[in-house]
């Protein structure tokens, strides 16, 4: 596969991830934002351990990581639009790491129960998820860059596309 190739697929991947945050940080978000805390609790628990073991879902977080070191350890950082757009991808996962693993530390530890505490961590999780979402599509937008305007807006249609029908679907199956 050649260097533009390489690009594609990584910004592809890129924005399957990005649609996947953003149902996550807006449908899913407003679903646990209804809930009482005890039952946030319970859902983001059971959420937090099927993500982390579903096959899917962790291919699309490991695969660019894997992808991105093989693309400098063969291209370089020549194509600086791309670069600068995995730098802010890297630069919006890692923020996110810590401003959610603490919640997620927090969430696994059965003994806490407090609701204050509960809405305090509801609150910081959404700021990561909405943080992550917003600056991964601002990732895939730069990545797309170094193509075309056509390809930018490619990969963004491609991120409504993919996140639009899956909010319309949780919306439906998921009204309280």
């Amino acid at each position: 596969m050649n260097e533009a190739g390489v690009e594609a697929a990584i910004l592809a991947m890129n924005a399957l991830g990005a649609g996947i945050l953003l149902f996550v940080s807006g449908v899913v978000q407003n679903m646990m934002n209804d809930m009482d805390e005890l039952a946030f609790k319970d859902f983001a628990r059971t959420f937090l351990r099927t993500a982390t073991s579903d096959l899917f879902t962790v291919t699309i977080g490991t695969i660019p990581i894997l992808a991105v070191i093989f693309y400098f350890a063969a291209y370089g950082f020549h194509h600086w639009w791309f670069s600068a757009g995995i730098v802010i991808w890297i630069i919006g996962s890692s923020i996110t790491k810590i401003i959610n693993l603490p919640v997620y530390n927090w969430i696994r530890d059965t003994g806490s129960a407090d609701a204050d505490e509960l809405r305090k961590n509801r609150r910081r999780l959404q700021l990561g998820n909405v943080s992550r979402a917003w600056v991964t599509l601002l990732s895939v937008v730069v990545m797309a860059c170094q193509f075309s305007v056509q390809a930018t807006m490619l990969a963004v249609t491609s991120c409504a596309v993919i996140a639009a029908p899956s909010a319309w679907m949780a919306r439906r199956y998921f009204r309280v």
